[in-house]
């Protein structure tokens, strides 16, 4: 019997709309939308992987200025920590040194060393009439991390007013696979004309003659 007077047909028709709009609202809220099933899907896989840098980089200390100090100006014949900020450097990579006699290359981890521009040894010119040679160095980077380099010529005069400049070394590829006599690491044993320290070794490089830059391929 029809309840509260509407009539059977009319209520038929009500149960079948809302019977239909239900199944196809469940319909399209089990279908993805475009975006959804887009962002469902993975996108193909991209190398990250960053290339290796090249090997056995050589920096030029400097540039064409070179490893000097401006006796007339009584400073630094360039700014070399500015030199030093615009590069990055890598184990194996060479910084080398055109210089002369007059100057000479420290090469520490010791940052105390660093800050006091002293390795403990007075290092001065020549006396009267002597006058310095043209030398080249090249020095390999073989310390991950920090390292300090400074002339402590004229009792760290050089240094204290801008020969002097600090590195960061990343690993990049690694030390070289060379002859040990190449190059001596600072973290292994201290090689003739070395002075290890207390709390880090200090590597003092005296301009006295030319030395050859080693070229890797």
């Amino acid at each position: 019997m029809p309840a509260m007077g509407i009539p059977t047909t009319l209520m038929f028709r009500v149960v079948v709309i809302l019977f239909a709009v239900t199944t196809t609202a469940a319909a399209g809220n089990t279908t993805g939308s475009p975006s959804s099933a887009a962002n469902s899907t993975s996108s193909p896989t991209k190398n990250t992987t960053a290339p290796l840098p090249p090997f056995g980089t050589n920096h030029a200390v400097g540039d064409g200025t070179g490893w000097f100090f401006d006796w007339k100006a009584n400073a630094s014949a360039a700014n070399y920590s500015a030199w030093a900020a615009n590069r990055t450097f890598y184990l194996g990579d060479y910084l080398s040194f055109k210089t002369d006699t007059g100057n000479t290359v420290v090469h520490t981890t010791n940052a105390t060393v660093y800050k006091l521009c002293s390795t403990g040894v007075t290092a001065s010119g020549g006396g009267s009439g002597w006058k310095p040679e043209g030398a080249f160095l090249a020095v390999m980077l073989t310390a991950e991390g920090a390292n300090y380099f400074f002339s402590d010529a004229w009792n760290g005069e050089h240094c204290q007013k801008g020969m002097r400049f600090e590195v960061s070394v990343a690993r990049g590829r690694g030390l070289p696979s060379v002859p040990p006599s190449y190059y001596e690491p600072l973290s292994g044993a201290a090689p003739a004309g070395t002075r290890r320290g207390g709390t880090g070794t200090v590597c003092v490089v005296a301009m006295a003659a030319a030395f050859a830059a080693f070229v890797f391929s």
